[in-house]
């Protein structure tokens, strides 16, 4: 495990930046998908509508593992390591927070209490469903303040940093197995759930920092094996578990964070990706057209996330009096709905960020 850092590098990880766009467009994809899963749920478009909606399930773990990657290894104070992360999550949270809360009474026509406290705290079958990740963010940074200072400990163990992650991260993946196996219930209370993201987070940080496979293996042959490793997770779970379950009950079913399929294709995509970037072809797209809008997209993936639930909600209400969107295919209409929902998302965060005040809520790091 390799943690030295060159002087000369830059203080931004290009493929941190890369994952943290396709992870937050693959949100919004999953979101644009719900109303044709639903659709579709027992026609033979499911495996269109399930490919693009099942993009969650490794967007979510790759948040949390670039969380991971970034974070651990800190030399924070607890103050510094709270202010500096607490503010950037929660001054945008509460600002979006106020806006999902007001559109949302304006809405039904009077204030609703109930409402707007299920909207804070991210509860389902509210516009705020998507902010249950904001808390789990904020519950696991705990435990990444943690970990850090027993990493800072002096100890007489040699290599101690480097054995006590990999056994975090040994420990970790036992942790989803078991959630795999249901030998345990990571979904309730609610509290276990969020801080069952730790597992992530710490595999993240393993993957980003260690280099054992890059030293005996070829990157070629890494990019190419890990390549197919996800692709063909990704298929085998679309075509071989999600579809066929789902039309077996007539209701969508997918798999939780906390399985090892799930973990399996995140880890390889992450992997993918850190092998691909060491490629001249990659380190090239970091200057072009393509790297300077995916690394955009990454500075503001926090502020797409708080605002696009909204934005898509409007589109569709408003779509839907032009035309009957969702009676097309779906192949069509999900990408595009994505299209607009993160150009505008990305629009207004833009130009909040040139107003002042206004720039703290727009979540850019």
């Amino acid at each position: 495990m390799n943690q030295s850092k060159n002087p000369k590098q830059s203080k931004r990880i290009f493929y941190y930046d890369v994952l943290r766009a396709l992870a937050i467009i693959g949100i919004v994809f999953c979101h644009a998908s719900v109303s044709f899963v639903s659709r579709d749920i027992s026609s033979p478009n499911l495996y269109i509508s399930v490919f693009f909606d099942c993009f969650r399930d490794f967007s979510i773990p790759i948040f949390v593992m670039l969380s991971g990657a970034l974070l651990i290894g800190k030399k924070d104070t607890l103050v510094k390591f709270f202010k500096k992360r607490l503010s950037r999550l929660f001054i945008p949270f509460l600002f979006w927070v106020l806006v999902y809360i007001i559109f949302t009474n304006i809405m039904s026509q009077g204030f609703n209490l109930d409402s707007a406290i299920k909207i804070f705290s991210g509860t389902a079958g509210t516009l705020g469903v998507h902010f249950w990740f904001v808390w789990m963010i904020i519950i696991t940074y705990v435990g990444i303040f943690i970990i850090n200072k027993i990493m800072q400990m002096e100890s007489k163990i040699s290599d101690f940093n480097k054995k006590f992650i990999s056994i975090l991260a040994i420990l970790s993946v036992i942790y989803i197995g078991m959630s795999h196996y249901h030998l345990f219930n990571p979904y309730s209370p609610r509290l276990t759930y969020y801080i069952s993201f730790l597992a992530y987070i710490i595999i993240g940080y393993f993957l980003a920092k260690c280099d054992f496979l890059e030293k005996r293996i070829d990157k070629k042959y890494l990019i190419a094996i890990t390549a197919l490793l996800f692709i063909g997770s990704y298929l085998w779970y679309i075509f071989c578990f999600v579809v066929p379950r789902s039309h077996m009950v007539h209701q969508f079913v997918r798999l939780s964070y906390f399985n090892l399929l799930i973990l399996f294709m995140s880890a390889n995509l992450f992997l993918l990706f850190k092998y691909i970037s060491k490629t001249k072809s990659f380190s090239d797209m970091e200057s072009n057209r393509l790297g300077n809008a995916l690394t955009t997209i990454s500075n503001y993936s926090y502020g797409i996330y708080l605002i696009h639930y909204l934005i898509l909600y409007c589109i569709k209400i408003n779509l839907i009096k032009i035309i009957n969107f969702t009676q097309g295919s779906s192949l069509i209409w999900i990408p595009v709905l994505v299209i607009l929902t993160t150009a505008i998302s990305l629009i207004i965060l833009i130009i909040l960020d040139k107003i002042p005040y206004l720039d703290k809520v727009t979540g850019k790091k």
